[in-house]
């Protein structure tokens, strides 16, 4: 699973969702609070990172030599 950049972020909500989160609330539906989460906002959160997310290593074909060659 890619980590998720941490910034401030908006997430806009559908109805259908608001309703969900309502129902959750209001039946205190703790295992439906965990589903919504990971249905609903963390496929938000990663959507909203696509092709921003990088590993440290990306695009580097030697990472060892280009070190080596800052170090010069």
């Amino acid at each position: 699973m890619p980590m998720l950049e941490i910034t401030r972020k908006v997430l806009t909500l559908e109805p259908e969702d608001v309703i969900e989160l309502e129902r959750i609330i209001t039946d205190e539906d703790k295992e439906g609070a965990y589903l919504f989460l990971k249905k609903c906002i963390e496929r938000k959160l990663l959507s909203s990172q696509e092709n921003k997310l990088k590993c440290h290593l990306d695009g580097e074909v030697d990472p060892q030599g280009s070190f080596a060659a800052k170090q010069k």
